[in-house]
């Protein structure tokens, strides 16, 4: 009897817990849409060569890898950059899994980056 009455409570417990990790698809991209602007707020891309020129990968396709890259200058605060970019790619990759996202599972490369006009940008080949 006692191992029942814990059963039911129990239950009840986990019945009643909320459970935040299943939002949905709207709220995930609206979340992304916000830490998409503290990136851009985040964001340097003054340089005075192309030495100084980032690309960091940011977003989840559904086969893998990142969705695009991000040309920046090594001025701009890496950890910070990192951080949120790790935020944005739980959330991509919860939006994929809600939406069941596919994909054309190319490959995204770096661009190839070079100093123009004072300003880190990615250049044509």
């Amino acid at each position: 009897m006692n191992k029942l009455i814990f059963l039911t409570m129990l239950l009840v417990f986990l019945s009643c817990k909320e459970d935040d990790s299943n939002s949905s698809p709207d709220d995930l991209l609206y979340q992304m849409e916000s830490i998409d602007e503290q990136i851009e707020a985040l964001l340097i891309t003054q340089c005075s060569d192309g030495s100084q020129c980032v690309a960091t990968p940011i977003g989840v396709k559904p086969c893998g890898g990142p969705t695009k890259f991000i040309v920046h200058s090594s001025s701009t605060d890496q950890e910070k950059l990192d951080a949120l970019i790790e935020q944005y790619n739980e959330l991509n990759a919860e939006y994929n899994t809600e939406t069941n996202a596919g994909s054309d599972c190319s490959v995204v490369t770096a661009p190839e980056m070079d100093c123009i006009s004072g300003t880190c940008q990615a250049v044509e080949n």
